[in-house]
């Protein structure tokens, strides 16, 4: 899967490339957008893992992305671009005994630039816009994050809150907590003006193993699963 992914962005940049140096300057856009991102990590082939995964709940995050439109065809285009992502999960767990309650929450954060490369199709809706249709592989760079535990305890004389933090690390050997790269899908649908502002959604199919090469055992996976939503501008 990794090497198909490698091979079809090597295909896109080429195809990008081409039409950057073939077209006239009307047929190339550039623009920014930025949003929400509601993010959780997927678990499978582990014991437990649906379990694990019904247990996640969303990890409210940011993206901002900077992208260019270069035409290849009649309401086609290459879609590179350059993206921060806000990414991880939250896990919250709440126990009962003896009349006090313990609520533990469990929020990973992860920090990653991305390289998208999308195809988009372009439908357009007369003279207000086009609704643009787009997927493609998108190769990530973890480059920090956080781990935040809080338990709040509630009933009893133990009755507080409890928390600390510590900062992750990336890489393939054991006393990494994630590794550093990660390859994936999109697929995303967007509504474009005619004046160039665009709304949309996105979502991040994660499809390369989180956890580092060196803690793997057995076919035991974790991957990204991010919703984005997004506001922007091209011009």
């Amino acid at each position: 899967m990794k090497k198909l992914l490698l091979s079809a962005s090597v295909v896109l940049l080429a195809t990008g490339a081409f039409a950057q140096t073939t077209m006239s300057g009307s047929d190339a856009r550039f623009g920014i957008k930025a949003g929400v991102n509601l993010a959780r990590f997927h678990a499978s082939d582990f014991t437990g893992s649906e379990d694990y995964n019904n247990t996640m709940k969303d990890n409210v995050g940011f993206n901002v992305t900077a992208f260019a439109d270069f035409g290849v065809g009649n309401n086609f285009f290459i879609q590179p671009g350059v993206s921060l992502q806000n990414k991880g999960a939250k896990f919250q767990e709440t126990r009962t005994a003896a009349g006090v309650t313990n609520t533990t929450t469990n929020k990973t954060s992860l920090m990653a630039i991305e390289v998208p490369i999308n195809a988009v199709f372009r439908i357009p809706t007369g003279d207000a816009g086009a609704v643009q249709i787009s997927a493609g592989p998108y190769v990530g760079f973890n480059i920090s994050g956080k781990n935040k535990f809080e338990t709040v305890t509630t009933g009893g004389n133990a009755a507080g809150t409890i928390s600390n933090e510590n900062d992750l690390k990336f890489g393939s050997t054991t006393d990494k907590n994630y590794s550093s790269t990660e390859f994936g899908a999109n697929l995303g649908l967007a509504y474009r003006t005619n004046s160039g502002f665009l709304v949309g959604a996105n979502y991040g199919l994660g499809l390369s193993n989180l956890i580092p090469k060196d803690s793997r055992s057995g076919d035991g996976k974790l991957t990204n699963r991010v919703l984005g939503f997004s506001v922007g501008y091209s011009f």
